[in-house]
């Protein structure tokens, strides 16, 4: 008999296990959007509750804490930027992400705001940030200069600041091509250490 209801008892669980997994998924969601809208100071965890249709308390039983919503909101959105940029060349890679960003606007504010928000800080998030700038470094060095590699980075940071000032003049995805392109053909880039 104990072996008889070992099953549904194993079913319940996993359906349990399952239902926090798509549970977690919405309040990092909603985390997301709120976030990319008010920032991270300017989010409450109340709000986020709200949005993703759970109780504060259901937030802290899930995270534990803001903070660590926080993290788990990099944690998601590094997942998704590497899944769009793997096993793609950079060109291509680079302009699909353009795309992505044009079509998700929240997602650009976010990186941008929490960005921003820890300048001035040292702490685990500047310390995310840093390492994750780091990565995007070495990864473009190996198709390009080291100076090359932090030219690009400033030139998607600076263009993604521009469109999201004016996305409805300005097309990020044409920017990127324009730039790109430049980069390929020798226009722009590092200027080599002179002879002699």
């Amino acid at each position: 008999m104990a072996a008889a209801t070992l099953f549904p008892i194993v079913g319940i669980k996993g359906q349990v296990q399952q239902r926090g997994v798509e549970r977690r998924r919405e309040i990092v969601d909603a985390a997301i959007e709120l976030f990319g809208v008010n920032g991270y100071a300017g989010t409450g965890v109340a709000a986020i509750a709200k949005k993703a249709g759970v109780t504060p308390s259901a937030v802290i039983h899930h995270f534990g804490s803001k903070e660590n919503l926080l993290k788990a909101v990099l944690d998601e959105f590094d997942a998704r930027a590497a899944a769009r940029v793997s096993s793609k060349d950079l060109v291509t890679a680079l302009l699909e992400d353009a795309e992505h960003t044009m079509a998700h606007k929240g997602l650009a504010t976010l990186h941008t705001v929490l960005q921003a928000e820890h300048l001035a800080r040292d702490d685990e998030i500047t310390r995310r940030f840093r390492e994750r700038n780091r990565l995007l470094r070495r990864h473009f060095a190996e198709v390009l200069s080291d100076a090359g590699a932090v030219e690009l980075i400033a030139f998607l940071e600076g263009a993604l600041t521009v469109w999201l000032l004016d996305p409805e003049t300005t097309d990020l995805k044409a920017m990127y091509a324009r730039y790109l392109s430049s980069l390929q053909s020798g226009d722009t880039g590092p200027t080599p250490a002179p002879n002699g």
